[in-house]
């Protein structure tokens, strides 16, 4: 009677370790289709308001450092707008531009959605976009803007065309915005000088007592970003 019971519990034992040898199996393989997927659903996800923390679905992207805290802004707040606004960028694009915006605005002291915001005004997100003044990429530099940042950061830049890499073109771009700022005493003058030129904004009595529709819009998305924000966070 003992042996038969022995004999029974073991058959057991095996059926649950082969079951659960499936599910781990099951498990592992979803994970590295995980990696895989597509942003179109990754966007799609977060149009619909349920891609709350994108990073989760990244795997080996994900660190705790990332999670929501406080007030300011953190990597995976920049990657699930910079996921749900571009149809240019991808997924592992996005990641290394949000952590390159998310130190450079440590560095200089800005908020990152205003970065977001001023890309958004300016590109749409598009890495390949190019005014009818010829000012390119995610945050419209002008070719002979970058040569002199990128000679005051030990930088070099040899053409228009490097301008089109998302990662030099907004590490320039921030840059800018913090010496305008630092030029003009604070961010509504340094946007203005931003879009107009700094040259024309210090010598236009006009462009620095008016107010500027650029400048609404880039304030008015920041505010909306910071809003979708807090509506994201945990209760």
């Amino acid at each position: 009677m003992f042996k038969k019971f022995k004999n029974h519990l073991i058959l057991r034992i095996v059926k649950a370790t082969k079951i659960i040898s499936l599910l781990s199996l099951i498990i592992f393989t979803f994970f590295l289709l995980s990696r895989h997927f597509d942003i179109t659903h990754l966007k799609t996800m977060g149009s619909m308001g349920l891609m709350i923390h994108p990073l989760a679905v990244l795997g080996e992207f994900y660190h705790s450092d990332y999670e929501l805290n406080g007030h300011k802004p953190t990597e995976t707040d920049i990657l699930r707008f910079i996921l749900r606004y571009s149809n240019e960028i991808s997924t592992s694009q996005a990641i290394k531009l949000a952590r390159i915006i998310s130190e450079d605005c440590d560095s200089y002291q800005l908020d990152p959605f205003l970065i977001l915001a001023v890309i958004q005004v300016e590109s749409n997100f598009s890495p390949l976009a190019v005014s009818n003044k010829g000012a390119i990429g995610l945050m419209q530099v002008m070719p002979s803007t970058a040569e002199y940042l990128a000679e005051k950061l030990g930088i070099s830049v040899s053409g228009g065309q490097e301008l089109r890499d998302p990662f030099l073109n907004v590490r320039l771009g921030i840059y800018y915005i913090s010496l305008l700022e630092d030029r003009f005493n604070n961010i509504e003058h340094a946007l203005v000088a931003y879009n107009y030129g700094p040259n024309k904004f210090a010598s236009s009595k006009k462009l620095k007592k008016s107010p500027h529709s650029y400048v609404k819009k880039v304030l008015d998305f920041k505010s909306l970003l910071h809003d979708e924000r807090r509506l994201s966070e945990p209760s």
